[in-house]
């Protein structure tokens, strides 16, 4: 086989049963928050560039090391740091935002009015 299968599972109380909340601001890329259904806590991030799980930094780390990037330097472990941050705050604050029934070619079609 050429490809893997993974059910998202939640980090806290190991729950298979998620949504998907997805973001879209003009000018980023479209961003699908997973959270749980059961205890809603962040279980993972989806961008159009990758995939960010329950511990960002650490797939950040890995993302990296791909890469070919120095990740030794205190300046890039301090930028991997301040990114797990923000999505833990884009989070927050997309939890908190109103949902919508469009679809999300609506949304963007809204956005660019």
């Amino acid at each position: 086989m050429s490809f893997a299968v993974k059910i998202e599972t939640c980090p806290k109380c190991r729950s298979r049963k998620t949504e998907n909340l997805v973001r879209v601001e003009p000018g980023c890329p479209v961003r699908v928050y997973v959270r749980c259904s059961e205890c809603g806590a962040f279980v993972a991030r989806y961008t159009l560039e990758r995939y960010t799980s329950d511990k960002p930094y650490e797939s950040l780390l890995k993302f990296s090391r791909r890469g070919g990037c120095s990740i030794a330097s205190r300046s890039r472990a301090q930028e991997l740091e301040g990114c797990s941050k923000k999505i833990e705050t884009e989070f927050k604050e997309t939890t908190g935002a109103p949902f919508t029934e469009l679809k999300v070619e609506e949304i963007i079609c809204e956005l660019k009015r």
